[in-house]
């Protein structure tokens, strides 16, 4: 009998992007071909923040499994267009690439979770530990950390070189991890007993 066990959405707000599943929704999940543009910047600018514009994205993720032979987990990124602004005054194609490029390290973050899964040595008394071990190493910790060095290092968009160096760093990182692009991934539970 298969047990479902939870969908965990995991946020990170702090200028960071898809494809709609659906008209009207508020979320665009990350897509090779899509580009995000202003107006899915939905939500109300914060006039006193000094930054031109916040992307906020979200990792969520589920998971199946018998308990016994395998487990199922399904995982993906979204933006969040109702908890995304803009201020229309600053707005540039700069400033958009840049904000792109925070979805897309958060994709790249998405796939280093994927390869992770894939490597780990799952049985029936860790996997639920040891999927969270693995989803909050890399997403609240190592996602983290380099959007925060990318908005430091290229000035939220300002420093044209360092905005280059981090496109093309992150689309090479991109295809480093081409082969983890999987949106569900079933994995095996190793029976140690």
């Amino acid at each position: 009998m298969r047990t479902i066990l939870s969908v965990i959405f995991l946020f990170f707000g702090a200028c960071l992007f898809a494809q709609e599943d659906d008209e009207g929704s508020d979320r665009i999940y990350w897509s090779d071909w899509y580009r995000l543009e202003w107006t899915d910047f939905q939500d109300e600018p914060i006039a006193d923040r000094k930054i031109a514009a916040l992307s906020n994205i979200a990792l969520p993720y589920s998971y199946t499994t018998d308990g016994e032979g395998s487990m199922t987990v399904k995982i993906q990124v979204c933006f969040m267009k109702n908890e995304s602004w803009s201020k229309p005054e600053q707005h540039n194609n700069l400033l958009l690439q840049h904000e792109q490029l925070h979805f897309d390290i958060a994709e790249l973050h998405r796939r280093i979770i994927v390869k992770k899964l894939m490597e780990a040595k799952f049985t029936k008394k860790n996997y639920k530990n040891l999927l969270k071990e693995i989803v909050e190493e890399v997403w609240k910790k190592d996602y983290r950390t380099m959007q925060n060095k990318y908005d430091e290092e290229s000035n939220y968009s300002k420093v044209i070189k360092q905005q280059i160096n981090w496109n093309k760093f992150v689309q090479q990182q991109m295809r480093n991890y081409a082969n983890y692009t999987y949106t569900e991934v079933e994995v095996s539970l190793i029976n140690f007993d």
